[in-house]
């Protein structure tokens, strides 16, 4: 693996979501929050939040990426059984170690 520039993420925006969930109720909300499109990980993690899940959605042209990450994933995890509290970051720039190998 090396360091190179992401072109390909610029098609997308890539949002980390810091999620609360109901005590006990982490490994429910990380297999429901696979099942939906946008999700490509998911993690149970320390701190104030319970699971960060990264989701990417395609940037539409003319519409902000905050509200283009809304209206495809957040809404849905807001409304995901056993969640409490989110809170959503997106990122302004990216660079990857990872690659497509193919």
């Amino acid at each position: 693996m090396f360091l190179k520039d992401a072109e390909p993420m610029k098609q997308y925006t890539r949002a980390f979501i810091l999620i609360q969930v109901e005590p006990m109720r982490e490994k429910d909300v990380m297999e429901e929050l696979l099942k939906m499109e946008e999700v490509i990980e998911v993690h149970m993690i320390t701190g104030e939040y319970d699971v960060i899940a990264v989701v990417q959605v395609k940037r539409h042209f003319l519409e902000a990426d905050y509200d283009n990450v809304f209206n495809s994933a957040i809404a849905k995890i807001e409304g995901a059984k056993y969640v409490v509290d989110n809170n959503t970051i997106i990122g302004m720039a990216s660079k990857t170690k990872i690659f497509d190998s193919t």
